[in-house]
This record gives C-alpha cells, structure tokens and sequence, in this order.
C-alpha cells in the first residue's frame, strides 16, 4: 500500500472524530498485531488519543501506524485494506 493507502486510513478516521452525525465511539479499528488471536487486534474508536502524520496514539500512549491498520467500521464497514 502506497502513502495514498496510509492518507486514506487517517482520512477516515480523521472524519469519524469530526463529522457530526459520526460517532467515534461506536468505531471499531482493526489492526495487525503480531501475537494476538489470528494476528489481529480490534480497538474500540474512543481509545485514539491524537492522529500524528504515521501514526494513531491511544490514550495510554500506545502508537499503531496507520499501515497496520486493516479495517475500520461501525455497523459498515467504512475502509479495508
């Protein structure tokens, strides 16, 4: 996946934060996480804490680049990589 791949992820998640009739707490992110149950893990969208430029912090400071990132939805998905 090219940089337009990694702005596309960011860009979703960025208008979930601030669109409206969006709701960031009902978004579920899933990301490959090496170790975890088929190497996936899926976050709930209230845990982000900040977008940076390559990357997505939670709230307890963990950052997940937006190249691992592999879904992102509510009861649709909205991107997939």
């Amino acid at each position: 996946m090219g940089r337009s791949g990694l702005q596309m992820a960011r860009n979703i998640i960025n208008m979930i934060l601030w669109h409206p009739e969006m709701q960031i707490t009902e978004t579920k992110i899933t990301y490959i996480h090496r170790g975890a149950p088929g190497n996936l893990k899926k976050i709930n969208g209230d845990s982000i804490e900040r977008l940076e430029r390559g990357f997505l912090i939670l709230n307890e400071g963990t950052q997940i680049p937006y190249h691992k990132i592999v879904k992102i939805g509510n009861n649709n998905i909205l991107w997939k990589k």
